[in-house]
């Protein structure tokens, strides 16, 4: 049976309640990968960037996770996620939010991270790939082994570059990152870093999507569920035709089996269209 725990916060209490957020949570579905739970941590609010590591319990290792904006703030369209990393020693998922925009914002918002943690698969390991100076694109690939989990950082973007992308491939071998500069901005020295958790093929491993429509609209919720007597490894999203103007500011995962993705056009608004696509990876 899935758990769902909430622990203590990253720099100030507010509460271990398990529930997952802004975008909602439920209680946990009976059909789970191994020891599969879900574990939650929030940073306090503020009006400055803020961190949060979700740790795995003893005995077990982080599969994939996610990070979105609180309920209740008035941030959306002014903080974009840069940091969703599985960490290289499988105890946790560590997520960064940072205020992007010509002008930071000056009201408190909150962050929490999550991270789906299970009993140790075979053949575990995280794999990080981080491109060149100013690349956009990276991929990090599993080999012979299947991606159960994903994961993207910005490294010294410094809210001037955030993730667009975080996908898996189709056949499971490998993970996409894609990291844009926010409008009004001509950041140099930036790197882009993929993530992809792999393991010997697990039972019943798919990779689901949900494809939004292209349109205008202002912001963009999807969300998409396992098939029945799966649950979630992890979750993932794909900003299209955003331009550095959409930013993506919740990546969740509720119920164990449901993925919930976010995205917003920031302050001052973007006249093209754009879509919304979310991934998530099951397994039984």
């Amino acid at each position: 049976m899935r758990a769902i725990r909430g622990r203590g916060v990253l720099t100030a209490v507010v509460g271990a309640a398990a529930v997952l957020g802004a975008i909602g949570g439920a209680a946990p579905a009976s059909a789970d990968p191994a020891g599969l739970e879900t574990v939650t941590q929030s940073a306090a609010e503020s009006s400055l960037d803020k961190s949060a590591l979700a740790s795995c319990p003893a005995g077990k290792v982080v599969t994939g996770g996610g990070g979105f904006l609180t309920a209740g703030s008035t941030a959306d369209g002014r903080v974009g996620l840069d940091r969703l990393e599985p960490l290289a020693n499988g105890t946790g998922f560590f997520v960064t939010m940072r205020e992007v925009g010509p002008t930071n914002f000056t009201g408190d918002w909150g962050l929490q991270a999550l991270a789906q943690c299970a009993t140790t698969p075979a053949g575990y390991q995280v794999v990080a790939t981080t491109g060149a100076v100013g690349t956009e694109f990276v991929t990090a690939s599993c080999g012979t082994k299947k991606v159960i989990g994903m994961g993207g950082r910005i490294n010294s973007g410094l809210g001037d570059v955030v993730l667009d992308q975080v996908v898996p491939s189709s056949d499971l071998s490998s993970v996409t990152v894609r990291a844009v500069a926010v409008q009004g901005t001509s950041p140099t020295g930036w790197s882009a870093t993929s993530f992809a958790v792999c393991a010997t093929a697990p039972a019943g491993l798919e990779r689901i999507v949900v494809t939004g429509t292209s349109s205008s609209d202002p912001q963009r919720t999807h969300l998409r569920t396992c098939p029945a007597g799966k649950a979630l490894y992890s979750a993932g999203a794909d900003i299209n035709a955003g331009n550095g103007q959409v930013l993506l500011n919740a990546i969740n995962i509720t119920s164990g089996s449901t993925v919930r993705v976010r995205a917003t056009e920031d302050a001052d608004g973007f006249a093209g269209t754009w879509s919304l696509n979310g991934y998530g990876i099951c397994g039984s």
